[in-house]
């Protein structure tokens, strides 16, 4: 089968199915791990993979498309405008027109590879492109567009108007697709409303290499907790998590708090706002980082606190317990309770105290080994990549059959 993965897909997570040097290649799109992880599962079972993804590093011309090649594997590259809402060049911000100079960029490139099944990942513009095409599809449904804008509110104006324009778009995809999934039966309950077609639940891929550091883990006096924030914005809810470790050690003076992710990095805006409140001890500022090198971190750290208020799936929460790391979470996040499963692990994430007292609970140490076995057992049954993509390719040989009837 020839499948086109359209979606966000950056070149470091895609190096090594790629073959040689990537340093000439464009940066891609972050922000789907994921992805690779799908396709580098469809061709190991002998499928053709074309890719498709957005880069903003790229000349804003038609035919300003890079293509890279792998073993039965191509990305394409196509050009995105940088600025949302102020002119690139001579093309308006992309939000302008909703995302129109990308959608039919993407579009024009999957017409040339012309695959025999597409699947789109998100609601907005990747999903819009591959609809534009005609051909079978399969879109996955990743996040609420309205519970994003929501939670976008409160932030700054330009950012909530952004939100508020990809629901537009969003609801588009929705009134044309025909296969749709949705990655938790949060996500799904969350958009049923909003299209006529059913919506199937399949699970994001846990990495192989996540399940590959699988270890049952025992905590220590000095415990090593790892927090993956992509971006300083509400509903990721740092501070009462970044609060909370700084009371972890009035009782646990030797822990460290590992910060990774977009807005957490030396001189950024978490490290800024902890040397306002005073909090800065025994915290390390990582940053963004390419997605395999946060696993190979998280394998030499003890546990996860995600303080996030809202999660469609939660895909750092799976690979955190693939590897035997007790997680800390939300009692109501969304799909959180349904991927962790126990609700020991969960509290009330707004409140700093609350969450140091989680922190402690779990770091009993013959609490801390039972959680950690059996998170391990829970996501080697539920989230493998081959258990989910057994499910993906049975939805594409549906949606080819039902455009071939």
């Amino acid at each position: 089968m020839h499948i086109g993965i359209v979606g966000p897909i950056a070149t470091a997570d895609v190096q090594h199915l790629l073959g040689g040097n990537a340093n000439q290649l464009p940066l891609g799109y972050s922000g789907g791990p994921l992805l690779a992880t799908l396709v580098g599962e469809l061709i190991a079972r002998g499928h053709t993979v074309s890719a498709f993804t957005l880069s903003n590093d790229l000349p804003l011309r038609k035919d300003g498309s890079v293509v890279a090649s792998g073993p039965n594997f191509s990305l394409t590259y196509v050009p995105m405008r940088p600025r949302a809402w102020q002119f690139n060049g001579w093309l308006l911000g992309r939000i302008l027109d909703l995302y129109r100079f990308e959608i039919d960029g993407l579009k024009h490139a999957i017409l040339q590879a012309n695959p025999d099944v597409l699947h789109a990942h998100w609601v907005y513009e990747f999903a819009l492109a591959s609809l534009q095409t005609k051909l079978p599809h399969v879109v996955t449904c990743h996040d609420s567009p309205y519970t994003i804008a929501r939670l976008n509110s409160t932030s700054r104006p330009t950012r909530s108007l952004y939100r508020w324009l990809r629901v537009i778009m969003a609801l588009k995809t929705f009134n044309r697709v025909q296969c749709i999934t949705a990655v938790s039966p949060y996500m799904r309950d969350m958009v049923r409303s909003l299209t006529h077609v059913p919506i199937a639940v399949v699970p994001n891929p846990v990495d192989e290499r996540a399940f590959g550091y699988a270890n049952p883990r025992v905590t220590s006096i000095s415990p090593r907790i790892a927090m993956v924030c992509n971006g300083w914005v509400a509903w990721k809810n740092p501070q009462p998590g970044l609060l909370a470790f700084s009371q972890l050690l009035q009782t646990m003076p030797l822990a460290e708090l590992h910060l990774y992710g977009a807005d957490f990095g030396p001189g950024q805006y978490a490290q800024t706002w902890c040397i306002s409140k005073g909090i800065v001890k025994g915290m390390f500022f990582h940053g963004s980082i390419p997605h395999h090198l946060i696993l190979n971190e998280m394998n030499n750290l003890d546990l996860l606190l995600h303080p996030s208020i809202e999660e469609s799936f939660g895909v750092v929460i799976a690979e955190a317990m693939a590897m035997g790391l007790p997680v800390v979470a939300g009692r109501t996040s969304g799909a959180v309770p349904w991927l962790v499963g126990d609700d020991a692990c969960l509290c009330d994430i707004t409140d700093p105290s609350i969450i140091t007292s989680s922190l402690l609970s779990t770091l009993e140490p013959e609490r801390y080994a039972d959680l950690s076995k059996r998170g391990i057992a829970s996501m080697r049954r539920r989230f493998t990549t081959a258990t989910v993509v057994d499910q993906f390719i049975r939805l594409y040989a549906q949606a080819i059959g039902r455009v071939g009837s």
